[in-house]
């Protein structure tokens, strides 16, 4: 089988993902082909695509399919190891693309650090079929290192693959912060069987059980899925009992989820009641934020903003609460978040749901002197209701430097018309 054009290959990645993609590297560039996707797991992918072809060899298996690797500087002559460029923060994919079974196959980077200049990677075939049956297939190389896990995807399941590609090396470093340090380290061929098998359970733990259900029960499912967690497994590892794999599992799920713990909450708080100056800025400084800090962030926001007001809208003073004891009231940006509006508390409002949706909307403002301004348009249903609140004055923090500062409340009325 002749060997796809470079383009050819970058542009298939293209067809595949489809919507998702938000930017790319060019198409005829050389590689490797940068791909930024719509805000998920992996965002941005960084590929070096080949033609994967069928050994036909006599000194290969015959149901093999394999690609030549060749990264840029061994294509410039180069006969050392070389290594993909794994800088930033990008899913580094090695991979191929059988045009006649429309299958592409990515291999485990993550546990290589470099690639000799003569180097074909395989795969089975029946681990292609897979994929074309089920849009996914996928398997642990004779001779693998520990835990390797190669991946193959039908054409129109690419992103599958990917997702799947992203999360057993994201579950590799969550899982290394919570089991002992050799977890990994293999000996035999059953030892990194052993491995692959139990990152593959892990994968189904967190991607394909029911969240609202316990540990032990989502413990069941993924087992029911993938493989059974034997005492092989647990003893490679290094947990003693099935309980101590429950306390591994119930680490990584909170990471998994991104949500902040009580701590990284309370480190932001700094950053939202920080005494600001008499013209502050409208929006957050430019700052890279990782997506637990984000979090972080919007919930000391929250936090901050609802205890300033004790949890009641400073509209209507409503307090509710649900039968869980959630407040309903929410934290409202008076300069908006979608335009990068700061996260300080100063830009906040305590308000229910309906006076959130009115401020939000541009039905009503807030003068200088905390006075409710509602918009004269009497022709519109709500109008009525909504402007028995002019001119009252909200309910205001006790504390000044948490009160709203005119300079957001200025911003919001100029970009809601209220100002003449």
């Amino acid at each position: 089988m002749p060997s796809l054009e470079k383009s050819k290959l970058h542009s298939l990645v293209l067809e595949s993902i489809g919507s998702d993609v938000v930017d790319h590297s060019a198409i005829d560039a050389d590689p490797p082909f940068e791909v930024h996707l719509k805000k998920d797991r992996p965002s941005r992918c960084r590929f070096y695509l080949f033609t994967l072809t069928a050994t036909g060899s006599e000194d290969r298996a015959e149901d093999e399919y394999r690609i030549d690797l060749r990264l840029p500087s061994h294509e410039m002559g180069e006969i050392t190891p070389a290594a993909p460029d794994r800088s930033g923060d990008f899913l580094i994919l090695i991979g191929g693309y059988n045009p006649e079974r429309e299958v592409f196959a990515f291999w485990d980077d993550d546990l290589y650090d470099k690639y000799a200049w003569v180097r074909h990677l395989q795969i089975k075939e029946g681990t292609l079929n897979e994929a074309e049956t089920k849009g996914v297939g996928f398997q642990h190389p004779n001779g693998g290192a520990g835990g390797e896990t190669v991946i193959a995807a039908k054409k129109g399941s690419l992103r599958r693959g990917l997702r799947m590609r992203y999360r057993i090396e994201h579950v590799r470093d969550l899982l290394s912060e919570y089991l002992p340090d050799d977890w990994r380290n293999v000996s035999s061929q059953n030892d990194s069987v052993c491995v692959y098998r139990f990152e593959l359970f892990v994968d189904y733990f967190l991607a394909q059980t029911d969240q609202a259900h316990r540990i032990p029960q989502r413990c069941t499912r993924a087992e029911e899925l993938s493989y059974q967690i034997t005492s092989n497994i647990l003893n490679q590892i290094g947990l003693t009992d099935r309980s101590a794999l429950h306390d591994v599992l119930g680490s990584v799920v909170h990471d998994w989820s991104g949500e902040p713990t009580p701590r990284e909450i309370e480190a932001e708080r700094d950053s939202v009641e920080e005494p600001i100056p008499s013209e502050p800025t409208l929006t957050e400084e430019e700052k890279e934020f990782t997506e637990t800090q984000r979090r972080a962030r919007d919930s000391a926001f929250t936090e901050s903003v609802r205890e300033a007001y004790n949890d009641s809208c400073a509209i209507c003073g409503s307090n509710r609460v649900s039968p869980a004891g959630n407040p309903e009231v929410e934290a409202a940006h008076i300069y908006p978040k979608s335009m990068n509006g700061r996260d300080h508390v100063q830009n906040g409002i305590a308000l229910c749901k309906l006076h959130h949706w009115a401020f939000d909307c541009g039905w009503i403002s807030l003068s200088d002197d905390y006075e409710i301004i509602v918009k004269d348009n009497p022709e519109l249903n709500g109008y009525d209701e909504l402007n028995l609140l002019e001119g009252d004055k909200i309910r205001l923090p006790e504390n000044d430097s948490k009160k709203p500062h005119p300079k957001f409340l200025a911003e919001h009325r100029q970009l809601n018309d209220f100002n003449p």
